[in-house]
């Protein structure tokens, strides 16, 4: 069990090194960051090649509470920790999500006699995370059963999800003519961890007219999947090699005038099995109860009732403790899907939209984000968005430097550019990338 603890502890601390793409990327100058978005990106360069680990980096934050949610401020003006203005502000279901992707290598070339087909090759790390809890949950914890006499309270939306692989991928764009380009990649994926509840329900009931009084019922029924705990425990086997997955990137874009564009991309559609050797399983085999009658002292006082305190706590963990076992099984990839548009007013100024949908902990998450770049040079590409997620605004602004055959990129959002008190998103995005031998189709 202490184990399991400390493994779920690993994965909430996770969402803070964590993070996704600005939105402002996919309508950008930047060839790495729109072909991660969109398979059917087509290069200006006859040869594109990513610096290991440093093509294309995220880092960030994402929650579901601001700090003005839970910090009250005195008449000091000092800050204050104020768990019922916390517990106030806090929805049914409340959800972290984060996904992190770190480009390793990259490299592709033009091809055929035309160089109207680019072929690719790169590997990147992925991390996948989700978290949800309910306000319901939080009020019991911090309030105590004492508030919740004779009510069934049922705990059944709490949600763990974490995945993290490797990602092979191979992938072309082809430039069918001047108007419409088309793409896919196919990923070879190797699993290195991940965790699954499949089932994680907890419910408790305290009865005011039991005998003893105020006895309190709990019950349990847990089946969490496991994978990749031999990374950290060298005690236990772990061969990633074994953990094996596939999947495909879809994407599309068409020239409607000069000035007009329209693209859409379908993204990580695949899954990954867990070889039975790499994967723990944590089960109480069906739900599981336990009763609390009360405690009692006697003569000899406080050692007493510490005692009775620590047998108690034995039993409980006894009873509800669930088991380890083994045994394969397979987990979906999240996909995602844009949908984009751009319009160029003139060879500075363009407006762009995006729709961008993915799944998250099962349910589908969207975003709308409307942008606008500006060409101030013919090498620096200035980037701004505003993107509304989940009732949430998020401002974005970076730039693209393309001096020669060096392309660097760097958006930020809601770092600099909105109160950090209300801001419940940090995002860094950054990347250094060369691009060879610019040439026309023929």
């Amino acid at each position: 069990m202490r184990n399991f603890i400390l493994l779920l502890i690993a994965v909430i601390v996770s969402f803070n090194t964590l993070a996704q793409n600005s939105s402002a990327s996919y309508h950008s100058q930047s060839f790495v960051l729109q072909s991660s978005a969109n398979s059917s990106v087509f290069p200006e360069a006859n040869i594109v090649l990513g610096l290991p680990a440093f093509s294309n980096v995220n880092l960030g934050m994402q929650w579901p509470l601001s700090l003005n949610d839970f910090l009250q401020k005195q008449t000091d003006d000092s800050l204050h920790f104020n768990l019922p203005l916390l517990r106030s502000n806090l929805k049914k279901e409340n959800i972290l999500n984060s996904s992190f992707r770190n480009q390793l290598f990259y490299f592709g070339i033009k091809v055929g006699k035309k160089k109207n087909v680019f072929v690719y090759i790169g590997d990147e790390l992925v991390v996948d995370a989700g978290m949800q809890f309910s306000n319901k949950l939080v009020d019991y914890l911090t309030q105590g059963n004492a508030n919740f006499i004779n009510q069934r309270m049922v705990f059944d939306s709490q949600i763990i999800e974490f995945t993290a692989y490797n990602s092979l991928y191979l992938g072309t764009a082809i430039k069918v003519n001047k108007k419409l380009e088309i793409g896919a990649r196919i990923k070879i994926l190797r699993g290195i961890a991940n965790v699954h509840t499949q089932k994680l329900k907890f419910s408790a009931f305290t009865d005011s007219t039991s005998s003893p009084i105020f006895s309190t019922e709990l019950s349990s029924d847990i089946l969490i999947l496991t994978s990749g705990r031999g990374a950290a425990d060298k005690s236990l086997l772990f061969d990633p090699k074994l953990n094996k997955g596939f999947a495909i990137d879809l994407g599309a874009s068409y020239v409607f005038t000069d000035q007009f564009t329209a693209s859409i991309a379908l993204n990580d559609i695949g899954s990954i099995n867990w070889d039975k050797s790499n994967t723990t399983l944590f089960t109480t085999n069906g739900e599981k109860e336990f009763e609390i009658v009360g405690l009692s002292q006697s003569s000899a006082g406080g050692e007493d009732l510490l005692a009775q305190i620590e047998t108690l706590s034995d039993s409980l963990l006894l009873t509800l403790q669930p088991a380890e076992a083994l045994g394969a099984y397979s987990t979906k990839l999240n996909p995602k899907f844009f949908l984009g548009l751009s319009y160029s007013i003139t060879s500075k100024h363009s407006f762009s939209a995006l729709y961008n949908w993915r799944r998250n902990l099962s349910k589908g998450a969207s975003a709308i984000s409307l942008g606008y770049q500006f060409q101030l040079v013919n090498s620096l590409e200035l980037l701004t968005s505003l993107s509304r997620f989940s009732k949430n605004t998020s401002l974005a602004a970076g730039f693209v430097w393309s001096p020669g055959p060096v392309q660097l990129n760097v958006l930020v959002d809601n770092i600099m550019f909105v109160d950090l008190f209300n801001a419940k998103s940090l995002f860094l995005q950054f990347g250094l990338s060369f691009q060879l031998g610019k040439s026309q189709m023929q």
